[in-house]
C-alpha cells in the first residue's frame, strides 16, 4: 500500500543512470545552465532512480519555466506526494494537470505539455485525504475509465473506491471524540510519529527525523528523500499541563535508525525498530541507574526474521507480546502475531491471531490495553475510510477475538492514522497523522473521549515516595498474589524508577495479597490485603507509599478525613460546602476566570497548599440551555480554565483535575425538555439558570505526612 506513488516509475524507459554519480554541486549547475529538455531528462532519470528530493529541485524550476505545463504541474505535485504525502501541495498542482491527460504521455520530452493519465488517480486521492468524497469518486472513476489494462494503479483505485464509500457513512457519525494537535514543542517542521505515552500520561516517548542540536546526524541523511535520520525522544508533562521540551534518548547513534515501538509499564524497558540486518527487527533497551542502555536485539523464539519485523506491544504484566511481520504464511501484507512467556522464562512461538483481524492488506501498530485484552490496531483494508485507521477488538475468556471495530471519525482521517496508544484508562490516547492543521509531514495528536474506557477491571495504581526525596532501591517491587483466582495467579510489578507510579490489571470481585520487597525480592518490609469491587465498572484502588530508605519502612497515616477551621472535611465531600468558599459561577456560554471567581479559587489554593497530599477533582457544571454535546465542551473548557489558574499556585500541581458534566447533573429541577424553543427554559428564573452553572471541588483522597 505504501508505494503506490513511486508504480509510475516503473515505466519509464529511458536508460537507467546512476544519480550517485552527481554531487550537490553539480546539480546546482544543472540548475542553472541546462537546457528545458535537458531538465526533463534529469528529472526523468532522477525519479527512475528514486532520487525524490533532488527530482523535486528540478521540477521546481521546470514549473518557473513554464507554470501553466500540464506535465510539470504533474510532475511537482507528485513529488510533494512521494517526498512528504503532502496533499495539500499537490492538490492545486493536479487540479491544473488533468485539463489536458494524456494516455500516449511521454515522460522524456520537453514538447510534452500534457499529463499522464495517473494525474486523475493523485487527484482522486487528494481529494479523498481532504474529505471530498464527491470528487474522490469522480475522478477515481474516471481514472478507472481511462487508464490502460493493466495499470498497476487498478486495484488500488478500486480499493479506495470502498474506503471512500466507508468514509462517507462515519463522516456523516461523527463520535465524540475531541482531536488536538499537540503543539509545536514536540511537533516540528520534520517529521514526528510514533508515539507512545506512559500509562500516567505525563511522559511521551516518539520518534522524529529532527536536526541534531550539533548538526552531528545532517551528513547521515538519506539520498533518496533527503531525510535526517529516526531518533527517540520523550517529552514530560509539566505541572501546566503543557509538554516540555523533548530529549534524545542516550543509546540514538545519528549514523542509525531508531523509531519507538512500545515501552512497559513502569518504563524500565523501551522497544525499538532498527534496520540493520536488512529486513527491520525489534530491539529493546533497559533503564538502569538513570538512563537507557545500549540496544539489544529482541531473541524471543521465530519473532525477529529476515522479513520485516516493524511493531511491538507487550502486556503490561510482562508475559504476551503482541507483533507485526509481513512473513510468509500469513492472511496479506503485514499480519499481528502473539507470542507468549513461558514458565522458564523463554517465549513460544509465534501464533498469526487469525482472520477475525488479519486481512489480505496490512495490520500495523498493535497496542495492548493493562487489562491485557483490549486490542488496538491499524489496518488499511476495505473497512478503513482511507489509508490506515484505527480499529479495536476484545478477547474473551475463551481467547477469541471480536470482530474489529472502526474508532471512526474524527480520530480517524482519509489520510494514515497510526500508532494508538492510551493511558491507564483509555479514555485518552495518541497517534500519528498527516492533517491540515499540522507543523510537518507527521505530527502527534492527543485524542480524548467519555465512551472507550476499560470495563470490568480493577487496576492497582499506586506511588512510592520516600523520606526527604531519597532514591529508592531499583530492585524493589510488589508482588501482586491473586488469594481467590483458583490459579494462584501472581504477578511481580516494578515502580517507576522517575516517578515511582506503578500499575497492575486486577480481576474483579477478588481478594489481594500485595507485598512490598527490596534486595531483589528476598527482603519483605511492607504487606497488605485489599479486594476488588464486584461491579462491571472501571474500579480503581490506590496506594501511597512513604518510605523511610535508611531503615527501608513504611508510614502508614489515616487517608480518610482532616479537620479545617475546626469542620471535618471527608473523601467525597465538596471541599466548597463544608468550608466558606462561595459558588463558582461563569456567565453564559463564557469560561474565562472573573475577578469574583478568582478570589474564591484562590481559597481553595490556600487549603490545597497547607494539605498538600489533598486530591481534588474540579466538577464543573452548566445550566440546561443549548446543546448537550457543547454543554459538555463549555463545561470542559470551565473546569481545565479554573484547574490551571489552581495548579500555576499550587505545590504538587498534578492532585487536581478538572471534569465537565455538562447539564447532567442540574441541581434545582431547572432542565430544559427537548430545547427546541426558548419558551422551554424561559419559564426559569436567571438566577435558576445562574445556580446551576457552578463548579464543585469532590476531594478524591487525604494523605498526611
Amino acid at each position: 500500500m505504501k508505494n503506490f506513488y513511486t508504480i509510475l516509475i516503473l515505466f519509464f524507459v529511458s536508460p537507467k543512470i546512476l544519480f550517485s554519480q552527481y554531487t550537490d554541486e553539480k546539480l546546482q549547475s544543472v540548475l542553472l545552465t541546462a537546457r528545458e529538455q535537458d531538465l526533463v531528462v534529469e528529472n526523468s532519470r532522477m525519479m527512475q532512480e528514486e532520487y525524490i528530493y533532488h527530482a523535486s529541485l528540478i521540477a521546481d524550476k521546470l514549473l518557473l519555466i513554464d507554470p501553466e505545463s500540464c506535465n510539470y504541474n504533474y510532475r511537482r505535485a507528485y513529488l510533494y506526494l512521494e517526498l512528504s504525502s503532502d496533499y495539500i501541495k499537490a492538490l492545486p498542482l493536479l487540479e491544473k494537470a488533468v485539463v489536458d491527460v494524456d494516455e500516449n504521455f511521454d515522460m522524456y520530452s520537453a514538447n510534452e505539455k500534457s499529463a499522464p493519465i495517473d494525474a486523475l488517480f493523485h487527484l482522486a486521492r487528494c481529494y479523498h485525504l481532504i474529505h471530498n468524497i464527491d470528487k474522490a469518486e469522480e475522478y477515481f472513476n474516471r481514472f478507472l475509465k481511462e487508464t490502460l489494462n493493466g495499470s498497476p494503479l487498478i486495484p488500488y483505485a478500486k480499493l479506495f473506491l470502498k474506503q471512500c464509500a466507508v468514509a462517507r457513512k462515519v463522516i456523516s457519525e461523527p463520535k465524540k471524540y475531541r482531536v488536538k494537535n499537540i503543539g509545536n514543542i514536540v511537533n516540528t517542521n520534520a517529521p514526528e510519529y510514533s508515539p507512545v505515552i506512559s500509562l500516567d500520561g505525563s511522559a511521551l516517548y516518539f520518534t522524529s527525523r529532527r536536526m541534531w542540536e550539533d548538526s552531528a546526524s545532517y551528513k547521515f541523511r538519506e539520498p533518496l528523500k533527503n531525510k535526517l535520520p529516526e531518533d527517540i525522544y520523550v517529552s514530560y508533562l509539566d505541572f501546566d499541563s503543557t509538554w516540555m521540551s523533548p530529549t534524545k534518548l542516550e543509546f540514538c547513534d545519528p549514523e542509525q535508525y531508531e523509531a519507538t515501538i512500545a515501552v512497559s509499564s513502569d518504563e524500565r524497558k523501551i522497544y525499538v525498530y532498527q534496520d540493520i540486518t536488512g529486513g527491520g527487527d525489534i530491539y529493546y533497551s533497559d533503564f538502569s541507574s538513570n538512563k537507557f542502555g545500549e540496544l539489544e536485539m529482541f531473541r524471543g523464539k521465530k519473532v525477529n526474521t529476515k522479513y520485516w519485523e516493524t511493531h511491538c506491544t507487550v502486556t503490561p504484566d510482562g508475559l504476551n507480546m503482541y507483533f507485526t511481520s509481513d512473513r510468509p504464511g500469513g492472511f496479506g501484507g503485514r499480519d499481528i502475531y502473539r507470542v507468549v512467556k513461558m514458565s522458564d522464562g523463554t517465549w513460544s512461538e509465534p501464533q498469526n491471531l487469525g482472520p477475525t483481524i488479519n486481512t489480505p492488506f496490512d495490520e500495523e501498530s498493535p497496542f495492548i490495553a493493562i487489562d491485557n485484552k483490549t486490542l488496538y490496531f491499524s489496518s488499511n483494508g476495505d473497512k478503513s475510510m482511507g489509508g490506515f485507521d484505527v480499529f479495536l477488538t476484545i478477547r474473551d475468556e475463551n481467547n477469541i477475538w471480536s470482530n474489529p471495530i472502526n474508532l471512526g471519525y474524527p480520530l480517524n482521517s482519509a489520510n494514515d492514522d497510526l500508532f494508538y496508544t492510551t493511558t491507564v484508562n483509555g479514555l485518552k490516547g495518541y497517534l500519528t497523522s498527516f492533517r491540515p492543521d499540522g507543523y510537518g509531514e507527521k505530527d502527534v495528536y492527543e485524542i480524548e473521549n467519555d465512551f472507550l474506557g476499560l470495563k470490568q477491571i480493577a487496576v492497582f495504581k499506586g506511588k512510592i515516595k520516600t523520606v526527604d526525596k531519597k532514591a529508592f532501591p531499583e530492585d524493589m517491587s510488589i508482588t501482586v498474589s491473586c488469594l481467590d483466582c483458583g490459579d494462584g495467579l501472581q504477578r511481580k510489578v516494578f515502580p517507576n524508577i522517575r516517578n515511582g507510579l506503578f500499575y497492575s490489571s486486577l480481576e474483579p470481585c477478588r481478594q489481594y495479597e500485595l507485598v512490598f520487597t527490596h534486595s531483589n525480592g528476598e527482603k519483605e518490609f511492607y504487606k497488605e490485603l485489599v479486594s476488588t469491587s464486584c461491579d462491571k465498572k472501571f474500579d480503581e484502588i490506590y496506594r501511597e507509599v512513604l518510605l523511610d530508605v535508611d531503615k527501608m519502612e513504611v508510614f502508614k497515616y489515616d487517608t480518610t478525613r482532616i479537620v479545617i477551621n475546626n469542620v471535618e472535611v471527608k473523601v467525597g465531600e465538596d471541599l466548597g460546602k463544608v468550608i466558606n468558599i462561595n459558588p463558582i459561577y461563569f456567565d453564559f456560554d463564557k469560561f474565562n476566570i472573573l475577578g469574583e471567581a478568582a478570589v474564591e479559587l484562590d481559597k481553595i489554593i490556600e487549603i490545597m497548599n497547607e494539605f498538600p497530599k489533598m486530591e481534588i477533582e474540579l466538577g464543573s457544571h452548566t445550566d440546561c440551555r443549548g446543546k448537550a454535546v457543547y454543554n459538555d465542551w463549555l463545561s470542559q473548557q470551565r473546569a481545565l480554565s479554573s484547574v490551571n489558574y489552581i495548579k500555576a499556585k499550587i505545590v504538587n500541581p498534578e492532585r487536581i483535575f478538572g471534569k465537565g458534566y455538562g447539564e447532567r447533573k442540574i441541581s434545582n429541577g431547572c432542565i430544559c425538555e427537548g430545547k427546541t424553543e426558548k419558551k422551554q427554559y424561559a419559564k426559569y428564573t436567571k438566577e435558576q439558570h445562574q445556580a446551576n452553572r457552578r463548579t464543585e471541588f469532590v476531594i478524591l483522597k487525604l494523605k498526611l505526612e
